[in-house]
């Protein structure tokens, strides 16, 4: 609950320390909605912020039709104005037929004329408002549409609450209110899951990495090739099927994936596992599984293990620059594929724009960056010349200098430094003297 209470007060703290003038520019004012539901010391406190357009055109002041012109039919639509509509929820809340975790949601909405009107929840936080990440739902619930009496002239989000201690979440704009149940959920006895859920996030170059997905034990049984039979598809664990996002554009064993989130599906095989990608549908096991739907497919060789492996387990090894790979492991098989981020083709352009744009600019990070990267190095020289004009005493700026001419074939030069490095850093205390010592000396030998 702090750690909720920081974002909250981080978050309504900027906003206040945003200038005015940018304040006052703003054409769809933003509104904070704040209530307790139950003891105002012991309850469960809900926030919304949101921006709230008006009916009439800010360029034009002319009114414009909202539902079902400015907010299309059956289209996800923001909710709102500019970042997208925040939902910070202390404790445990239902909405509508949905148990939301404690935690920090993304709101949008589906609305319908004719159909069912829906309110999604994303755990896509930190975003502006378009385009909306369909891709990250917690939920999607039902809403109740409503003619008004009198039209509303900007969108506002409201919440009443009633004597149950729960409440409701209304949508009002035009002539039309959406609304949805709030309350909190009756306590439960909560039992041990068969197979636990993980959740793994690993970063890998500038590209995270996220695996959702349940964990089996054989518990006696034999698991590939008996009750997970070869040459069948599997979920790739238990209960729901395996989901997998990537942030970036990667490639799979050599093959483009685009960035977003998938399910991943596996055939195993005594000897080859085919892994797959299908969009996420938020699938039970692999029931549900139709080839038609597969993005990518990919083949790996098995291995086996010198020990058993209980419990199944997906992990992350090999991390290097923007690679990794992908291991699975059960009972006595291990299988993996490789993971590119092309690390090198994301960040050259970044770089080079932050070279180019006015004010202060990584001199030192992006020498190293095509350093280790084998990039060009009279550029990376150029950069560590202009970090070590800024920190004349950096003995580890003036080592990784000695590495750039190391590494052009200037061996005169790459001493000089490298003993230079080692005098700055004499002139220092503590465990980095002698490290920098040690790397010195060993660049300088490498030199003979």
């Amino acid at each position: 609950m702090r750690h909720l209470r920081y974002i909250l007060a981080l978050f309504l703290a900027a906003c206040a320390a945003m200038p005015l003038k940018a304040q006052q520019n703003r054409k769809s004012p933003h509104e904070t909605v704040s209530v307790v539901f139950g003891d105002w010391r012991t309850g469960n406190r809900v926030t919304l912020t949101y921006g709230r357009p008006y009916t009439k055109d800010p360029k034009t002041g002319q009114p414009r039709v909202i539902w079902g012109g400015l907010v299309a039919w059956d289209k996800a639509d923001r909710l709102g104005a500019d970042e997208a509509t925040t939902l910070i929820t202390q404790k445990p809340l239902i909405v509508g037929d949905a148990t939301v975790p404690a935690g920090t949601y993304t709101l949008y909405t589906i609305p319908s004329a004719t159909g069912p009107s829906r309110l999604a929840i994303s755990t896509s936080v930190g975003k502006w408002g378009v385009p909306v990440d369909e891709t990250h739902d917690l939920a999607r619930v039902e809403l109740k549409k409503e003619a008004l009496d009198q039209p509303v002239d900007q969108l506002t989000l409201a919440i009443d609450e009633d004597k149950s201690g729960g409440g409701t979440l209304r949508i009002m704009w035009e002539k039309t209110q959406f609304s949805v149940a709030l309350k909190a959920p009756a306590a439960q006895l909560a039992f041990p899951q068969a197979s636990p859920t993980e959740t793994l996030k690993q970063r890998v170059g500038v590209t995270d990495i996220e695996v959702v997905y349940s964990r089996p034990s054989a518990r006696g049984r034999v698991m590939l090739g008996g009750n997970n039979p070869y040459g069948q598809v599997w979920r790739t664990g238990a209960n729901s099927a395996t989901r997998i996002s990537f942030s970036t554009p990667v490639t799979v064993q050599g093959q483009h994936l685009d960035a977003g989130t998938y399910e991943l599906f596996t055939l195993p095989g005594a000897d080859e596992w085919t892994f797959i990608f299908q969009k996420a549908g938020n699938q039970w096991g692999a029931y549900a599984y139709d080839a038609k739907n597969d993005v990518l497919r990919v083949t790996a060789r098995a291995g086996t293990l010198a020990e058993p492996i209980e419990t199944f387990t997906i992990g992350f090894n090999d991390l290097s620059g923007g690679t990794a790979t992908l291991n699975l492991k059960w009972e006595k098989t291990h299988v993996s594929v490789k993971i590119d981020t092309d690390l090198v083709g994301v960040m050259v352009p970044r770089i080079e724009a932050a070279m180019a744009a006015p004010g202060a600019k990584p001199y030192a990070q992006a020498a190293m960056f095509y350093i280790d990267n084998n990039l060009d190095l009279d550029k990376a020289a150029a950069w560590m010349d202009a970090a070590i004009a800024e920190q004349p005493d950096a003995f580890y700026l003036v080592y990784h200098k000695a590495r750039i001419l190391a590494k052009k074939g200037d061996k005169a030069g790459a001493e000089a430094e490298a003993r230079h490095s080692i005098e700055l850093a004499s002139k220092t205390t503590g465990p980095a003297k002698d490290e920098y010592t040690r790397l010195n000396e060993a660049l300088i030998a490498g030199l003979k």
